[in-house]
C-alpha cells in the first residue's frame, strides 16, 4: 500500500497540497501511525508544533521522507490536553515535547523530564494558551 492510500485509510480529513499530506488522527492512534510512517521511510521528525484553537489544543507532527512531507494533527481537549510521548519512535521529539508542555500545558505521558526549556520560574505557566494570564494584561 502506498503512503497516500495508507494515510487516507487511517486518518480523517486527509488532504494533499503542494507535495504535502495533511491528516488528522485520534491521539490513541498516533504511535501506531508514526511507527508505520518511520518504517515507510519517514525517518525525520522535523518539528512538533502546537496551537490553542480556543476549543482544542492541536498538536502537529511534521515528518518527511526524501520527497514527501506528512503533517499529522491530533486535537486534544483544552481542559486536559494529554498525549503519549513519541520519543521511542523519534528520539528527536524530546525537546519538542518539553516545549509543548511548557508553552501549551500539554501533559506528555511517559516523559521523565518536563522541565522548562525557555521560561523562567516567574513566567506564565502556559503563555501560548488563549486563557493564559500575563503580567501585561
Amino acid at each position: 500500500m502506498d503512503i497516500q492510500a495508507y494515510l487516507k485509510n487511517v486518518g480523517k480529513d486527509f488532504r494533499e497540497e503542494k507535495g504535502e499530506a495533511w491528516i488528522s488522527l485520534e491521539a490513541r492512534n498516533l504511535p501506531m501511525v508514526l511507527s508505520h510512517l518511520k518504517e515507510s521511510g519517514f525517518w525525520r521528525l522535523s518539528a512538533i508544533s502546537g496551537m490553542d484553537s480556543g476549543k482544542t489544543i492541536d498538536v502537529i507532527y511534521h515528518l518527511f521522507s526524501d520527497s514527501y512531507y506528512v503533517n499529522v494533527r491530533v486535537s486534544l481537549p483544552i481542559q486536559k490536553p494529554e498525549i503519549r510521548t513519541v520519543t521511542g519512535i523519534y528520539p528527536g521529539a524530546d525537546l519538542f515535547e518539553r516545549e509543548l508542555h511548557e508553552m501549551l500545558g500539554v501533559f506528555v505521558e511517559g516523559r521523565p523530564d518536563l522541565r522548562n526549556l525557555f521560561l523562567s520560574e516567574g513566567s506564565p505557566h502556559v503563555p501560548l494558551r488563549k486563557d493564559s494570564k500575563t503580567s501585561n494584561s
